[in-house]
């Protein structure tokens, strides 16, 4: 880590850019994969998940 560089207020900034105001969890990404491998995503084509908490929308 670069010194002079606050990680509390790097994470307190990144947070901010999240609707959710929260990191992910490998779970959340984990359901999106189980939904595409199983049964419930077979009608689906050429489509995007977006797991992301909101960023994609800020």
């Amino acid at each position: 880590m670069p010194q002079g560089v606050d990680m509390q207020k790097m994470l307190e900034a990144f947070l901010a850019k999240i609707p959710m105001h929260r990191l992910g969890e490998a779970d959340e990404i984990g359901k999106a994969a189980l939904f595409l491998a199983s049964d419930m995503s077979s009608y689906m084509t050429g489509s995007q998940i977006i797991v992301d908490g909101g960023a994609l929308l800020s």
